[in-house]
């Protein structure tokens, strides 16, 4: 008997899961997601990605955070601008305002193991929080937190990006930062 279809958005999220935008690009020009999974599942020797579960994994990240996908209302339309390294989605808990969060966005990157003067210049540029922007960052130790500290403590928003659900990311410690 034939498995049912796996739903777009939870072959987008175990994609996600699984590889990078850039190692899908090309399939996903010619396929659609459900359609490069399948042959991801048929061709991978390990078994790995037969065993993962693509909507259980979807429905238990999504407990915390909705994973919106480019055909969702939500989708910020400025993610076009990548072309094919657009992710095959975004994993949010204001999914509603992500249009809003992402039109006047900085994003702010650096080292895990920053130097003092990293960090400084990261909360200094964090601080355009305060001219309306939002302040664009992963989860990671370092500047990236430096800069979520830094809009925080503007009184403005900070947006994540992960390349993973919620409930695999950001361990106790990071949270325990308050950021």
């Amino acid at each position: 008997m034939p498995s049912p279809a796996l739903p777009e958005r939870a072959a987008r999220a175990a994609l996600a899961a699984h590889f990078t935008p850039a190692q899908l690009a090309s399939e996903l020009a010619q396929f659609s997601a459900l359609e490069v999974w399948e042959q991801h599942v048929r061709h991978d020797n390990s078994g790995r990605l037969a065993q993962y579960k693509p909507t259980e994994e979807l429905d238990n990240a999504q407990l915390s955070c909705q994973f919106v996908i480019p055909s969702d209302v939500a989708w910020p339309a400025a993610l076009a601008d990548l072309g094919p390294d657009c992710p095959l989605g975004l994993w949010a808990r204001v999914s509603d305002q992500l249009p809003q969060l992402t039109a006047s966005a900085v994003a702010v990157t650096g080292n895990r193991n920053a130097t003092e003067q990293a960090i400084t210049r990261a909360q200094a540029f964090a601080t355009v929080a305060e001219a309306g922007h939002t302040v664009t960052a992963t989860l990671a130790y370092g500047v990236n937190s430096a800069a979520h500290r830094a809009a925080a403590m503007a009184g403005r928003r900070s947006s994540c990006c992960r390349c993973c659900a919620s409930t695999a990311c950001a361990s106790s410690s990071w949270r325990a930062t308050g950021t």
